[in-house]
Order: structure tokens, then sequence, then C-alpha cells
């Protein structure tokens, strides 16, 4: 699947517009997580496909308005419509992202790059929407992290998952968050932000 096919798949699903900008999200920041692993490989047959990484993202949650009501069909809805259309290991790493519910554990670094940074960019957003300006351009890493320290704040960010950034991919929490935000302020744009 090419990323316009993913994106006309997605914009068939998904008509929330905010929604949507998650998915513009996520797949920025899992094209910026696959260019980071490309940086530190040597050989050739260990680089990973930035556009697959990217894909994965775009489409993590395109069930989500089908399922909503059934958190325990989130994912696999998306599977099912995807069979056929999408390689078997990207539907697998959509699976993981909600491995709570579809007992699918991340296992690869595709799948544990998606299962954690899909909870940071909800948490990068929020913090943008209280900053004095909105804007991710304003953001700091820093700032982001003095929000995910407190705990009342986007309480529906699962900071557990965030975390496992650095046991999983080898990434600290601080160079996590600043790679992600990265990538969301090249697209601020697109996401209003």
């Amino acid at each position: 699947m090419t990323r316009e096919e993913a994106y006309k798949f997605l914009t068939d699903n998904v008509r929330n517009e905010n929604l949507l900008k998650h998915h513009f999200a996520a797949e920025a920041v899992m094209k910026a997580l696959a260019e980071n692993f490309n940086s530190q490989k040597i050989k050739p047959e260990e680089m990973v496909d930035k556009n697959e990484w990217g894909i994965v993202g775009l489409l993590h949650d395109a069930d989500y308005e089908q399922t909503r009501s059934y958190p325990e069909k989130h994912g696999i809805v998306l599977a099912e419509k995807l069979t056929g259309k999408l390689d078997p290991k990207l539907i697998r790493a959509i699976l993981t992202h909600n491995a709570h519910y579809t007992k699918i554990e991340p296992e690869s670094p595709l799948e544990w790059s998606m299962y954690c940074s899909d909870e940071l960019t909800g948490l990068i957003v929020a913090s943008a929407l209280i900053h004095p300006d909105k804007k991710l351009s304003s953001l700091t890493a820093d700032f982001i992290l003095n929000r995910f320290n407190e705990k009342s704040f986007a309480k529906g960010a699962n900071r557990n998952q965030i975390k496992m950034c650095e046991e999983k991919l080898g990434i600290n929490l601080t160079d996590f968050i600043n790679l992600a935000l990265k990538a969301m302020q090249t697209i601020s744009l697109q996401l209003g932000l």
C-alpha cells in the first residue's frame, strides 16, 4: 500500500478532524523514529523502511470511529479491513498499539515505536493547547516533561506506555519527547498548532 492509498483509506474511514490530526502526528513521529533507528545502523540489511513506519502511524486508529464503543475490537476491525491490502507485519504493528485488548504484545522496534508514540502525540497536543500561544513551535521537551509529571494533566495519556521507550527502544524519555515534538513541529500547520 502506498502512502496515497493509505491516506485514501484513512479519509474513507475517519471523519473527525481531530482524529485525522492524531493520525498525521503519529505518522510524522513514526517516520522520525525510523530515521533515528536508521542513523544507528551500519549494515544496509538492518535499515527500516521509513515509509512503512509512516503508514503504520497514519492508519493505526482508522477503525476508531467504528469501534469507539467497543474498545476490545479496536485494531481488530482495522486488521480485517487491511488484510490483503497491507503487509502482515504492518497489520501486526497496528494491532499491538492496542495490546491491552488485542492481547498481541509488541515485539519489534516497529511495534514498540507505535505502542510508545501513540500516547505521546496526545500528550504533546494537550501541552500545546495549554501553552500561552497554543503553538508547537513554542514548546520544549522540558515543558512537556513537566506536564508528563503532572498526574492530573491529560489523564488519558498513559505515561507507563510512553516510558517504555527507555526499555524497549533504548531512547531516554527526554530524547523521545524531543524527537516526537520536532517531528510534529514539521507538520504544525497541518495539525493547526
